[in-house]
């Protein structure tokens, strides 16, 4: 009898052991699905760290629900394996037709206290094709008031192979009890943490009455290199790729951000994160914008945030200034194809907003952004003190020293900054006449309140400041105090693109704002100009001919180059392009080209939608990402 004769009769008899026996495994250690004996705590706990199993890459957890079910969680819920963790019971939504959490059984009631997320994912990356994954739950804070942490966090250990994938889904934030910072302190001020990790974030709700941001993502150690987000910076674009954390097919309520980077996870850190947010529902009430990437500046040693792509999102303002869809304090992306409404006194006063803080504030580790290497090693000086002097006079932002003649100190793209040595402060100057400089105000955590006559002064310049909007790759720098070969990181520019956003009133101020002269348009942002109501070309003349901006339209209606010539670096989104968008949401393709100086070149296609772990389709670099579910064992 054969061995595969053997294993049949063996199973034909009841005795299935004999298959992992033969093949050198246990069925405990199997990958498969397996059942909580209830949804309390201990049992879900006892089906993934033992003693009933313990979890391996691969498997399902299920919890058990009948009906409508409430459970409370008194502390955290560590998992190790690249595993799936789901609820019964309940009716999900999935695909690009619906937005938000379906109807879920289970409901946990958070009450893990202030330093223990509910859910704490320790993963090390494996293979494309495991995930780690929670999904199908109602998670509300145990009362209005209790002292909780985010409820998810999701700390990833990353190789030079990839990153551990996520998918949080059909998880409903606060649906009898609102999450809000107030309440529940300012450690649950966001709702799901993570580092170094990829995936996908979908068809979650954050209900009206939310005070939090959504998610917050680092990639700390990109590709398992390094810390504070260095190695994700000294690295390439993944605007077309896997490479980012995904948050598409939510509705989200948000009085502050609903997707940034500036907190770590339990077991995680800062910096580097890469992201994108991509058709969402989102009704905003809030002042800090929807997304962003946060700076190189209040965190201190830790980069700022990489790269951000939003597209696609419907957002609805509804009380005061929502103020941006997107803010790039450093790093770069693309904003297009979002649809904003506002109702009542809602407005956005720009589409996106670049701001570049050490430019009049010193952040630990990094210095100011002023001029000189013995301030600031990691930027681009001059190094050059060009004036120096006494202040004759003094008033706030505005500085008098009579015995000079200043030429234009502002000049575009490029301005210089004034060093107040008695006070140790530097700021970049706005504007000036040929005896008086006005410079730029600090930011509150500055304490900086203004020049004082008698103070000694220097005046220096930096041209770009490191991890600022509108820069990419660059040099590696390591260590928790910095250090590096060379004299500057000397990141590549890579411009951040705005087009085809769409405002209903149209109350908008600008497309693209910024709080520095160190960046400018079409050369480190571009813009349709448009204003809230975008016009798509007509013909490769209109209403973009290539010497300024972003165009978009069909390929044919592309602009030749010829008369006018076109200008290096524009960009155009040609909507009849690609098919990464396999869905029929309405959206449409696109792929976006930049122009070299001789020739369009594509520079960026979105990553296929929906995203593939929620299909169970392929990353590209490995098998399906469903795993097998052949191998079942419930535990009673």
């Amino acid at each position: 009898m054969t061995q595969l004769e053997f294993i049949r009769a063996q199973v034909r008899g009841g005795l299935a052991l004999a298959i992992f026996v033969l093949l050198g495994a246990s069925l405990c250690r199997a990958q498969g699905t397996f059942t909580a004996a209830s949804s309390n705590e201990s049992d879900v706990n006892a089906v993934i760290n033992g003693p009933a199993h313990t979890a391996v890459n691969g498997d399902i957890i299920q919890i058990p629900c009948s009906g409508t079910q409430s459970v409370t969680w008194t502390s955290s819920l560590t998992v190790r394996a690249n595993i799936e963790i789901m609820a019964l019971g309940g009716a999900p939504n999935s695909g690009a037709g619906t937005f938000g959490a379906g109807t879920n059984c289970l409901t946990i009631l958070d009450n893990a206290g202030s330093s223990n997320p509910l859910f704490v994912f320790m993963l090390t990356y494996s293979s494309a094709n495991n995930v780690g994954a929670v999904q199908n739950i109602n998670i509300d804070p145990m009362t209005g008031s209790t002292s909780l942490i985010s409820p998810l966090s999701f700390a990833g250990t990353c190789t030079s192979s990839g990153c551990p994938q996520i998918r949080v889904s059909n998880i409903y934030f606060g649906k009898s009890v609102p999450w809000t910072s107030g309440g529940n302190g300012s450690a649950s001020t966001w709702l799901i943490r993570s580092d170094n990790v990829f995936g996908v974030i979908d068809h979650n709700t954050v209900p009206a009455g939310s005070d939090v941001v959504f998610d917050d993502s680092e990639l700390s150690a990109y590709l398992g290199v390094g810390a504070y987000g260095d190695n994700s910076w000294a690295q390439p674009d993944t605007f077309s790729g896997a490479d980012n954390l995904f948050v598409e097919n939510n509705s989200v309520y948000v009085t502050r951000s609903l997707s940034d980077c500036e907190v770590n996870p339990i077991g995680g850190a800062i910096g580097g994160c890469r992201s994108v947010g991509r058709f969402n529902q989102i009704t905003s009430s809030n002042g800090f914008g929807v997304f962003g990437l946060h700076g190189l500046d209040t965190d201190g040693r830790p980069r700022g945030g990489r790269q951000l792509t939003v597209y696609g999102n419907s957002i609805t303002c509804i009380l005061n200034s929502c103020n941006i869809i997107a803010g790039y304090r450093g790093g770069t992306g693309f904003t297009f194809g979002n649809t904003v409404t506002e109702t009542g006194s809602g407005f956005f006063n720009s589409f996106i907003s670049i701001a570049v803080y050490r430019t009049v504030y010193s952040s630990a580790s990094w210095g100011y952004c002023g001029g000189l290497n013995s301030l600031d090693p990691w930027d681009s000086n001059d190094n050059t003190v060009y004036y120096s002097g006494t202040m004759t006079a003094s008033g706030g932002l505005t500085m008098t020293d009579g015995s000079k003649s200043f030429p234009n100190l502002a000049p575009t793209g490029a301005p210089y900054s004034v060093y107040d040595l008695t006070q140790h402060f530097v700021s970049e100057i706005d504007s000036n006449t040929s005896t008086s400089i006005t410079v730029n105000g600090p930011i509150p955590e500055s304490g900086w309140t203004g020049f004082n006559s008698g103070d000694s002064y220097q005046i220096i310049r930096a041209t770009v400041c490191v991890d600022q909007g509108g820069r990419g790759q660059g040099n590696y720098v390591s260590g928790a105090t910095p250090s590096l070969s060379s004299a500057a990181l000397n990141q590549a520019l890579d411009p951040i693109y705005e087009w085809d956003n769409s405002e209903s009133p149209v109350r908008l101020n600008w497309n693209v704002g910024t709080d520095t002269g160190k960046t400018i348009a079409n050369r480190d942002w571009y813009t349709d100009n448009s204003k809230g109501t975008p016009q798509a070309q007509t013909s490769p003349t209109s209403p973009f001919n290539g010497t300024s901006g972003v165009g978009f339209g069909t390929l044919a209606n592309r602009p030749g180059c010829v008369s006018p010539a076109c200008t290096v670096g524009v960009g155009y989104f040609a909507t009849d392009q690609g098919n990464w968008n396999q869905s029929e949401n309405g959206f449409g393709q696109g792929e976006f080209f930049t122009w070299s100086g001789s020739s369009w070149t594509l520079h960026f296609t979105p990553y296929t939608y929906p995203h593939p772990l929620t299909t169970g389709g392929s990353l590209g670099t490995g098998p399906t990402l469903n795993p097998p579910t052949d191998l079942t064992a419930t535990v009673q």
